[in-house]
């Protein structure tokens, strides 16, 4: 698949083509591997935001818990 990137900073540019020339690739290879890069996080991402949304439905299904304050002190007082 091909695409077309437009205004892309002069900054951003220099870093990327940089990037390439010391890693010995493209500027093509660059980009796509830069690419590559982002679509790996942006799906950890997502895998993890789905556990943190399983986990709070978890903690909200679980029934409340009381205090715990009373049982210590009788623990405490009984040695």
């Amino acid at each position: 698949m091909n695409i077309t990137v437009k205004n892309i900073p002069d900054s951003v540019y220099r870093v990327i083509k940089r990037e390439a020339k010391k890693k010995k690739r493209s500027l093509n290879s660059e980009i796509v591997q830069t690419l590559e890069n982002e679509a790996v996080e942006a799906e950890r991402r997502r895998k993890i935001q789905q556990w943190r949304q399983r986990l709070d439905r978890f903690r909200e299904s679980l029934p409340p818990m009381s205090d715990s304050t009373p049982i210590i002190r009788r623990m405490r007082d009984s040695h």
